[in-house]
C-alpha cells in the first residue's frame, strides 16, 4: 500500500513537470518561430568583376586610390538629412532593408551601372523604370554603399564598418555580390541590406519580404566565397592588385559567432526536461520507484541520473 501511494504521487508530480515543461518548450518553439524567419537570400547574385572595370562605373575624375570609394558619400546631404531622422545603426539597418531591390537592367537598361546615393534616394524612386515606385530601388552595390554612407553619417567610424564586393553562394551557385560588414566585438558582422523586398525580373512581380534581423549574422555564417575589395570612403582594400590603406583588423574576414541560436535550445530541452525531473523529485521517491532512471549524453559514454 505504501509503495502504490509513492508511486501515485510520484505519477503526479512527473505529469506536473511534464506540463510545465511542454508549456515552456512551446513558449521557447513560439518565439523561435515568431523571431527566427527563414533566410531572405539576395535575390539574384549578378555583380560581375569583368563589368565592375567598365567607365560606366570607374569615375575619370576620382580622388581616391580605389575609384568605388567615390561611392561612399556621408557628407552627402541627402544622406545626412536620412540620418537626421534615424537614431544609430540599428535604425540605419531597418531603413535599409526597406529598400527595394531591382536588378540593372530594369532600372537602368544595362547590365551593371553603379548610381551615387544621392542619385539612388532622390531620383530611383521617380523613376519610370522603376516597378516599385515610389519607393527607392537598385541592385545590391547601391544599396551596400548607401548603407554605409548611412552608418557613417550616423558616427560609425571609417575603421570600423565596409562594404565588401565579392563572390557568395547562398545555395543557389555562385555570384558576384556587395554587402556590407560592420566591426563589433572584435569581430566582423555581415549586413545584408537586400535581404527585403525585390522585384522579380522573371514573374514581373514585387515580392515583398521583411529582410534579415541586424543581428542574424552573428549567429549564421555569411556564405562569402572569395573578396575582391573592402572599402568605404577612407579606408581600402584592393585583393586584385595588393593595394590597401586599411587597418590591420580589415585584413580579418567576417566570422560568426559561437553563441547557441535558439534551434540549439530547442535540441537540448529534453535533457533539461530530465534534469527537471531528478531535481524535482525527492530521494525518497527516487529510490522507491522503478520511473526514475535515466540516461543523457555526456563527452565519455553516458551519464546516468
Amino acid at each position: 500500500m505504501e509503495n502504490e501511494n509513492i508511486e501515485k504521487k510520484l505519477k503526479i508530480r512527473i505529469l506536473a513537470i511534464v506540463c510545465i515543461a511542454t508549456c515552456v518548450t512551446g513558449t521557447i518553439i513560439a518565439v523561435y518561430l515568431t523571431q527566427e524567419p527563414a533566410p531572405d537570400l539576395p535575390p539574384k547574385l549578378d555583380l560581375d568583376f569583368n563589368k565592375l572595370k567598365s567607365p560606366q562605373i570607374w569615375n575619370p575624375n576620382s580622388t581616391h586610390d580605389l575609384p568605388y570609394q567615390d561611392y561612399v558619400t556621408p557628407y552627402d546631404s541627402t544622406v545626412k538629412q536620412l540620418s537626421d531622422g534615424i537614431t544609430g545603426k540599428l535604425e540605419a539597418y531597418s531603413a535599409a532593408v526597406s529598400w527595394v531591390w531591382v536588378s540593372d537592367m530594369t532600372l537602368n537598361g544595362v547590365g551593371e551601372k553603379w548610381l551615387m546615393p544621392h542619385v539612388f534616394l532622390v531620383d530611383t524612386p521617380n523613376y519610370p523604370t522603376n516597378p516599385a515606385k515610389p519607393r527607392e530601388a537598385s541592385d545590391c552595390e547601391e544599396q551596400a554603399n548607401t548603407l554605409v554612407s548611412l552608418l557613417r553619417a550616423e558616427g560609425i567610424e571609417a575603421e570600423n564598418v565596409r562594404v565588401v564586393l565579392g563572390i557568395v553562394d547562398f545555395g543557389r551557385g555562385q555570384g558576384g555580390h556587395a554587402w556590407v560588414e560592420i566591426y563589433e566585438d572584435s569581430r566582423w558582422l555581415a549586413l545584408e541590406a537586400t535581404s527585403g523586398s525585390y522585384y522579380d525580373d522573371d514573374s514581373r512581380r514585387l515580392v515583398e519580404r521583411r529582410g534579415l534581423p541586424y543581428d542574424y549574422y552573428g549567429t549564421h555564417s555569411y556564405p562569402v566565397i572569395e573578396v575582391w575589395f573592402y572599402y568605404n570612403d577612407v579606408y581600402y582594400i584592393d585583393f586584385i592588385h595588393n593595394k590597401e590603406n586599411a587597418p590591420s583588423h580589415w585584413s580579418t574576414f567576417q566570422i560568426s559567432s559561437s553563441v547557441w541560436t535558439n534551434c540549439d535550445y530547442v535540441v537540448y530541452l529534453p535533457f533539461l526536461f530530465m534534469f527537471l525531473i531528478q531535481c524535482f523529485i525527492p530521494t525518497e521517491l527516487k529510490a522507491k520507484s522503478k520511473f526514475c532512471s535515466f540516461a543523457v549524453p555526456a563527452s565519455s559514454g553516458f551519464l546516468e541520473l
